[in-house]
């Protein structure tokens, strides 16, 4: 991403403000798997082409849920955040939305059209043909 990891300034995990403020959710088993895979590659690869990092931890709850935090810039993790929601839907349309937009992040790094997409609810650019 320009800006953030194009080289036009500095790299986003050397500036304060995107560790001030991190997105902690929580999600079950199945959902993690489909999401982050069942190797630590699958989580790495998700890491360096969303600019952000994961952190996965497994946490007391009565359904064995994973408590997830994810820290980088605003932008990658709403980005993060629809896909996990998008994932997690029973809804057909937003589940392939989601497996659209987890195929983008696994196939290369987020660009800043990929962030302005998911901020409007709309499938990866490019993807507008499969998505109909």
């Amino acid at each position: 991403m320009e800006g953030i990891a194009g080289g036009h300034g500095p790299a986003w995990w050397t500036q304060p403000e995107h560790f001030r403020r991190p997105l902690v959710f929580y999600m079950d088993a199945e959902l993690e798997e489909r999401l982050f895979g069942g190797r630590d590659s699958d989580l790495r690869l998700l890491e360096e082409h969303s600019h952000t990092l994961i952190q996965l931890e497994a946490w007391a709850t009565a359904d064995g849920h994973t408590r997830v935090t994810v820290v980088g810039p605003l932008g990658a993790q709403r980005w993060l955040q629809e896909l996990v929601r998008s994932l997690g839907s029973r809804e057909p349309g937003s589940l392939a939305r989601g497996l659209l937009m987890l195929q983008r992040v696994r196939s290369r790094p987020l660009s800043l059209a990929d962030l302005d997409a998911a901020g409007r609810g709309e499938p990866p650019p490019g993807d507008l043909a499969r998505a109909a």
